[in-house]
């Protein structure tokens, strides 16, 4: 019996990822596992294996296979009741995809594709794979290659002492595959299984969990704080996709390719697509980060994990960061307040990630601590204060030795007419008018400061604002900070014209890119769907792109549609 509608359209979504492949034109394809949905021990298996093959075979370019458990069996797990690996599932892989481990050389990296769901199995498959994969990784090594890994199960999802469950790798397998990272000094590992995006870190390596091509785990659905997509959040066209991974003589860069879902030609993604995948472009303007973009989310798997909850972190904005290359974002000083989250913020710096930290008030001991221990991961530290705090901000900051940015903002009422008692603030001076800026600037405390940050209203016209921040700035010597204030309506009222914000997005980077000079941020990445001032953003409660995410794209890399 077929429990879900979409799974009529994996075939024909598969082929539109190879019709987008063909148009990308890489160099080699991977994939990491699950290539079919029927397990081995059914009889639907092997007729869906070759409708597989016929699919994959109208790929221009060469493509490797990493054997997942609905390929050969799961991995060992007492507490699931599914077919394990067992060695007469392997004919048809090897018959149709190739080995079920192996290595190529490409230039002067090495790409490894290892066989998840035979570890801790005790089977002689197990052993032979453990011999190669370290000898392997020894010449690699010795010949000075940069090594990639492709793996089915991730080794961990959130933490490398997590409990084992349905998505990771059990001990002793766990500890042996990660000391072959470390002692190869492996670039990167890129895993399946999870059919989400999950980004982390080990000792030098990045993992990345890539999302699938076909569905998406509906358990994985708890991360949103809204009610699911369809199919309980099984199908949630927007997270389907793939990764284009460009590896340049730095490092890589991942870039997230969107399909939706789509089985149609004559879709919009395909210059989407091709503008997400191609050269020469980053966006000139930042976002702030209101909502968690790290939180730590428990959740149950009935049925697959029974017996115990899954604690993941939601990962889900990264891609859309990454999708519109946007590097600069803004967060509150709390982000930084445990080893965890700041070990974080240094591996995404390192990766090309610039932080502004935000703080209210005259700097606390304990806040310049914290922004102390950080200093060489973040760009900037923006003070808020009130008007009259703004020279004391100044006092306390020349007993403080760090040499990052500072950038400073008063707290100004929301809307500034005078007409109600104000419970809302916002910040930034006013770059056309402001008594407050003139003032501070007039009693010479300004030397300490490195920018000074603006406001823009909803309403403001943003290229004689951008302009006039600019002036002022420069002429005292300070580079100026705008803060972009999405549309809203009142209080109570939702602001849902996307098509409105979309402009207003599109013509904020635009005029970012008219004035390099000047630090400019959009606040309002993601909807703000409950309690006051309610509006969309960028990306949605989903995570999932609305149109400004892609006025974006379009207005930084020149797309058109």
């Amino acid at each position: 019996v077929e429990t879900y509608p979409s799974n009529a359209l994996m075939a024909d979504r598969n082929r539109r990822v190879v019709e987008l492949c063909n148009q990308l034109d890489p160099d080699f394809v991977v994939h990491l596992g699950d290539i079919v949905h029927p397990l081995p021990v059914e009889e639907a298996h092997e007729p869906v294996v070759q409708l597989a093959a016929g699919i994959y075979s109208e790929l221009a370019a060469p493509i490797h296979f990493v054997p997942g458990n609905h390929d050969i069996g799961d991995k060992p797990n007492a507490l699931v009741a599914v077919p394990a690996v067992a060695d007469q599932n392997y004919e048809v892989f090897e018959e149709y995809w190739g080995p079920a481990f192996s290595s190529f050389d490409h230039g002067n990296c090495h790409f490894v594709l290892v066989d998840t769901p035979v570890l801790n199995s005790g089977m002689e498959r197990e052993r032979a794979q453990r011999v190669w994969l370290d000898q392997d990784l020894t010449v690699a090594h010795a010949a000075g290659k940069r090594i990639f890994l492709f793996t089915h199960y991730p080794p961990f999802v959130r933490d490398v002492a997590e409990d084992e469950h349905y998505d990771n790798i059990g001990q002793p397998a766990r500890s042996w595959l990660l000391e072959l990272l470390e002692r190869y000094d492996v670039e990167a590992v890129f895993s399946g299984h999870v059919h989400n995006f999950l980004y982390n870190h080990h000792e030098g390596t990045e993992l990345y969990v890539v999302p699938s091509t076909g569905f998406v785990r509906p358990d994985y659905s708890e991360l949103a704080a809204i009610l699911p997509e369809s199919e309980g959040g099984r199908d949630d066209p927007a997270k389907l996709g793939f990764f284009v991974v460009d590896i340049t003589d730095d490092g890589h860069t991942i870039r997230p390719i969107r399909t939706f879902g789509s089985i149609d030609l004559a879709s919009p993604t395909p210059p989407i697509a091709s503008a997400v995948s191609s050269d020469g472009w980053r966006s000139p303007i930042g976002v702030t980060l209101r909502h968690g973009w790290m939180s730590e989310v428990d959740f149950p798997t009935a049925g697959l994990d029974e017996f115990r909850r899954k604690t993941i972190r939601n990962d889900a904005q990264l891609p859309a960061l990454w999708e519109a290359r946007i590097s600069e974002v803004r967060i509150p000083v709390g982000d930084l307040s445990s080893t965890t989250a700041a070990a974080r913020i240094g591996h995404l710096s390192r990766r090309g990630m610039d932080f502004t930290v935000r703080s209210g008030g005259i700097p606390d001991p304990r806040t310049i601590d914290t922004i102390a221990a950080l200093a060489k991961v973040l760009t900037r530290w923006e003070i808020v204060a009130f008007p009259d705090d703004l020279n004391a901000v100044v006092t306390v900051l020349d007993s403080v030795s760090t040499a990052l940015t500072v950038a400073l903002a008063p707290v100004t009422p929301l809307d500034a007419s005078g007409a109600a008692v104000h419970h809302f603030v916002a910040s930034g001076f006013d770059p056309f008018e402001d008594s407050t800026l003139d003032n501070f600037l007039e009693s010479g405390g300004h030397d300490r400061i490195d920018e000074l940050v603006f406001r823009v209203t909803p309403n403001g016209i943003l290229v004689d604002a951008c302009q006039a921040a600019e002036q002022r700035a420069s002429a005292v010597g300070k580079r100026a900070v705008v803060n972009v204030e999405l549309p809203r309506g009142a209080e109570s009222v939702v602001f849902a014209d996307d098509a409105a914000i979309a402009d207003r997005v599109a013509e904020a980077a635009r005029v970012a890119r008219r004035f390099p000079d000047v630090a400019a941020f959009l606040d309002g990445f993601v909807d703000h769907d409950r309690g006051y001032y309610p509006r969309h953003g960028i990306i949605d409660r989903h995570f999932n792109p609305r149109p400004a995410l892609h006025q974006i794209i379009r207005a930084s890399s020149g797309a058109r549609t």
